[in-house]
């Protein structure tokens, strides 16, 4: 229906409203003119001329300027109607007072479902400013502002030297992106490959899965690989990634690399190298059902260089401790089936490997009583077994045999203390006792593919949790231990933990050689697990080990924190391993505000007496969409990078 006419009308169409300074009615045209706007619920519109078929009902307009979410659109010519918006020859940003710094897309058209919220644009060509950066005959749009993935970064090292490093894709439909990763390095020559990205938001299907690749003829000084052979100048790899929820039970993981050799990560992708210095992998599907939890579990060894076991496949059933009818005892334990893989060193011949082969069947199942003996004091009595079942070799049984004994004391202190401003404060004391002994069984195989590794951090004693299982022997170990900690209680009625300090000490009544051939010791190391915070902003950290028998501490791991909530964080950092300070570590930020701060982090070797590196670096956000940092790099001159190592990265976050 139409409101008024002449000058200041408006007229309200299938819930879109046209408001102008003129409108005017003939042969069953209403013509708008002179500051025209179109309104609905999920868009705006300021055009130069607006005119709407009462026969037809629909509106059409020129010179239009449409924002939609985040997102603007100046176009020629568009049609706007209940279920859709159509645009003709459209310009599509982002609102930004930085004109020119976000990418830009130019279409021959558009149409907007307004009910599904999503966008189909022909004819496409995408630009930073006016310089054009690609063309496509077709592209989906979602929620307008989810168009293009784009990462840049550039730097120099000497083993590099100045590089620039790309990564841009594209949404080419619905939740699928497409593009390419493309680097170039001045000493070592051109990367490039592909990349495949699939996101996926609510509904019943959640995750994402992405698959990265690159090739490069390197011609700069590759050195040997991780097991020592030459690295050739061809080098590739393929990288893919995925993590899926289908429901509220089942999960599908899975992680692979594929490569020509165990470098190039290193070299041109240094912050994967980081985070994963031997890549797996691996394929998992979980199945979590109320009480159990089902999977099945693949490892593959890719690559010749990877010396990890692998399991094809591995099968595995758990149940979480279930009560027996109602006679206060549950029952718990796994059986997992698996087909292993390995290769290792011959002891008779060095530098020659044999390859080893298994089928194995490992079970646990067990039942304990929880029992309270007074308030706060409870004591669990615990019985399992293990089978473990090698095809062609046997089989091993292992008994178990412990209890566990713990209990909760607290007492509550009315007094104030000004220094941790409370009130009042809580101590809670927890004194642990365990026992486990398991027995050294009929069997054990003679090629032992989970063998034991060293750890420095508290042992496991519980059978069903040892991952060595083809290494497991006789063992009868006492844990004692004792956790506290101090909760203090402001004025406004609030607990914080200001303090903790844990301690827990093994006795092994049962003895073996290490892995360094030394017979072990009753005692084990004491440990020591301790914090402390008497301000919200400061936080004191250690964990070390003391060594009885040569009354000595092999390790001290320390560290500080100041914090100031969201403005900034100053740590320091220091590791005490056999005897001698090793590494220190300091670090410090600074947000200046919302979008941008400064960080600095210092490592030093005081057991050569040498800083190991040194960065800064400065994060910013621009026009809201580009995420980016300046860094700088300062290496010991020992280190195989060079000593300087300025560079940049910027990370497009939101278009």
């Amino acid at each position: 229906m139409a409101e008024g006419s002449g000058e200041g009308a408006r007229i309200m169409v299938s819930g879109i409203e046209v408001e102008a300074g003129r409108i005017s009615y003939a042969d069953s045209i209403i013509r708008a003119e002179g500051d025209v706007s179109v309104v609905g619920g999920d868009f705006y519109a300021r055009c130069g001329e607006v005119e709407y078929n009462t026969e037809r009902r629909d509106i059409y307009a020129r010179g239009v300027n449409l924002a939609i979410g985040e997102a603007y659109i100046s176009s020629e010519r568009a049609q706007f109607s209940e279920e859709r918006i159509a645009v003709e020859g459209a310009r599509v940003g982002i609102n930004s007072g930085l004109a020119g710094a976000v990418p830009r897309l130019d279409a021959g058209a558009i149409t907007y479902d307004r009910l599904k919220k999503r966008a189909v644009a022909r004819d496409i060509r995408l630009k930073i400013g006016k310089v054009p950066i690609m063309g496509l005959p077709y592209l989906t749009l979602g929620d307008w502002v989810r168009y293009m993935d784009m990462r840049l970064g550039a730097g120099h090292t000497s083993r590099l030297g100045a590089y620039v490093r790309s990564e841009i894709c594209y949404n080419i439909y619905e939740d699928l992106f497409f593009g390419a990763l493309l680097d170039i390095y001045g000493k070592r020559g051109v990367l490039l490959g592909p990349v495949l990205k699939i996101e996926s938001e609510g509904g019943c299907v959640r995750g994402r899965a992405q698959v990265q690749s690159g090739f490069i003829a390197d011609r700069g000084d590759r050195g040997e690989d991780v097991d020592g052979g030459d690295i050739k100048k061809r080098r590739w790899f393929i990288d893919g990634k995925q993590h899926y929820h289908f429901g509220p039970h089942i999960d599908v993981i899975s992680d692979f690399l594929w490569a020509s050799d165990g470098r190039i990560e290193r070299d041109f992708r240094p912050d994967w190298y980081g985070e994963w210095d031997v890549r797996d992998s691996f394929s998992e599907l979980d199945y979590r059902g109320e009480n159990d939890l089902w999977t099945a579990f693949t490892r593959v060894r890719m690559n010749r260089y990877q010396t990890f076991p692998q399991q094809i496949p591995s099968l595995r059933y758990e149940r979480f401790p279930t009560e027996i009818f109602d006679f206060n005892c549950y029952y718990f334990g796994y059986i997992d089936v698996s087909r292993q893989k390995w290769k290792r060193e011959e002891v008779a011949n060095s530098g020659r490997r044999e390859a080893i082969e298994l089928n194995r069947l490992d079970s646990y199942w067990g039942i304990h009583r929880p029992t309270e003996l007074a308030s706060g004091i409870h004591f669990t009595p615990l019985v399992g077994g293990k089978w473990t079942h090698y095809g062609g070799e046997g089989d091993r049984l292992l008994g178990e045999l412990g209890f566990d004994f713990g209990a909760n004391f607290y007492a509550i202190y009315p007094q104030r203390m000004a220094y941790l401003r409370a009130k009042e404060w809580r101590h809670t004391l927890r004194p642990i006792v365990k026992y486990r002994y398991i027995s050294s069984g009929r069997k054990r195989t003679a090629k032992p593919i989970d063998g034991k590794r060293k750890n420095y951090f508290l042992p496991c004693i519980d059978l069903a949790e040892m991952r060595h299982v083809d290494d497991l022997r006789e063992q009868s170990v006492l844990r004692l231990g004792l956790e506290n900690d101090c909760f203090a209680k402001s004025e406004k009625g609030k607990f914080r933990k200001v303090a903790s300090l844990d301690f827990y000490q093994d006795f092994r009544f049962r003895r073996h050689f290490d892995g360094d051939q030394k017979m072990e010791k009753m005692l084990s190391d004491f440990y020591i697990f301790s914090a402390f915070s008497p301000r919200n902003w400061l936080n004191f950290c250690l964990y070390s080990r003391v060594n009885w028998q040569k009354f000595s501490v092999p390790e001290v791991d320390g560290e500080v924190n100041f914090i100031s909530g969201d403005l900034w964080r100053l740590g320091f950092g220091a590791r005490f391993l056999e005897h001698r300070f090793s590494q220190f570590n300091v670090n410090f930020c600074f947000q200046f505000n919302d979008i941008s701060g400064i960080n600095l982090g210092a490592q030093i070797d005081a057991k050569r007496g040498k800083f190991l590196a040194f960065e800064v670096g400065y994060k910013t956000r621009w026009a809201g969409v580009w995420d980016v940092q300046f860094f700088c790099k300062i290496k010991n001159r020992s280190s195989r990078d060079s000593r300087f190592q300025p560079g940049f990265a910027i990370d497009l976050v939101r278009w």
